[in-house]
């Protein structure tokens, strides 16, 4: 008979390391983003101020489904309080999914019954779930259900590159224009400079070539007036420690396009499972003539054929610079079911109004986390 075991305390998630990632191995919805480090370092980064609520259904001490959620507590200026269950990693993984083995409906029900005997949240907010994983599969299905409360929207829009056996053959889907520009920029750029890629291991350490990323990145961001990604200190430092765990298990891969032994562009990525997932780039604007960012990504796509993956993930966000390359989009969804309160749906309605989310964004205010 199938049992939830709830998992609050932040030891008990470091006892499930070795099980989280063996179950997770035989999921369907195998990514980096629902393995153990990265959501343990994030917990680490970013889960002052939160709670865990990790579920487990189980038959016989044998784990058949894990959800990764946890409660956090939002705060929107003087107006109202928001308790939101959600994945941990929210906001920053680009995918999120329950880990799902066997007998997912089933299981899936029992993690909503579960959280629906719980009386300190207001709303269920899972963003960032895959069409592609079987997390948005049993979730469609619960939503048609007449009974059901769950809502699933489109969140976002993740292109990707599917990769062939050979880079002539990438190559040679590429428009005829672009194609043209990329041989005409490398050559520029051979005529005046020394060119080279590096990747993280041709640094003193990880640390170099991670802060050598934030610069990279603010460079970029800046000549635009706007902060970047890495602006945060707070960011910054899960990154680091996260990179350095990558590192040791493989998944961490940083190419860096110089120029003279400079670095001039900068790629941060994760491979895992045969796939590439390209997470933050960043370059130098004084050489943006010469189109550093893409000649730095025509030498990756080369690099993940050469490894044999089967696709570059751009992730979330289809920027145009996404657009030049991607031979496919696919969607994210967002699972919402209110439980109480007019905050939560006032909350769910300025998320769908396109007005109102401008008006927020030019008065800077946001949701914050609480903090104990």
């Amino acid at each position: 008979m199938l049992r939830v075991v709830e998992l609050t305390d932040f030891s008990e998630f470091n006892d499930l390391k070795d099980s989280w990632n063996r179950n997770l191995q035989k999921s369907k919805d195998n990514d980096v983003f629902s393995t153990w480090e990265w959501l343990w370092c994030w917990w680490k980064h970013f889960g002052n101020g939160r709670q865990l609520r990790i579920l487990l259904a189980q038959e016989k001490d044998k784990i058949l489904s894990i959800a990764p959620l946890m409660l956090s507590k939002y705060k929107f200026l003087r107006f109202g309080k928001l308790q939101k269950v959600e994945f941990i990693g929210a906001p920053n993984s680009d995918y999120n999914n329950f880990i799902l083995l066997k007998r997912p409906k089933e299981c899936l029900k029992l993690f909503l019954t579960r959280l629906m005997q719980l009386a300190d949240w207001d709303l269920l907010e899972l963003r960032d779930i895959s069409e592609e994983r079987v997390s948005a599969d049993v979730l469609r299905m619960m939503c048609q259900s007449q009974t059901s409360k769950l809502v699933l929207k489109l969140d976002t829009l993740c292109p990707y590159i599917k990769l062939p056996d050979s880079f002539e053959v990438f190559a040679s889907r590429l428009s005829p224009n672009m194609r043209r520009n990329l041989r005409k920029r490398l050559r520029r750029l051979r005529e005046k400079y020394k060119v080279a890629v590096k990747t993280q291991r041709d640094f003193d350490s990880v640390k170099e070539a991670m802060e050598t990323l934030f610069r990279l990145n603010l460079k970029r961001w800046r000549s635009e007036g706007k902060p970047g990604s890495f602006a945060l200190t707070a960011f910054r430092n899960f990154h680091l420690d996260l990179a350095e765990i990558f590192n040791k298990k493989g998944w961490l891969s940083m190419h860096f396009l110089t120029v003279n032994d400079e670095p001039v562009a900068a790629v941060y990525s994760f491979d895992y499972n045969r796939k590439k997932y390209g997470y933050l780039t960043g370059f130098d604007p004084e050489f943006g003539c010469y189109s550093v960012g893409n000649l730095l990504k025509m030498h990756i796509v080369e690099y993940c054929i050469e490894k044999g993956f089967r696709e570059y993930d751009l992730t979330r966000g289809f920027e145009p610079y996404k657009a030049d390359w991607a031979t496919g989009v696919r969607r994210n969804f967002v699972a919402r079911m209110t439980y109480r309160g007019w905050f939560a749906k006032m909350y769910i309605w300025s998320t769908q109004n396109n007005f109102c989310n401008l008006a927020i964004n030019k008065l800077g205010a946001h949701f914050t986390v609480e903090r104990c």
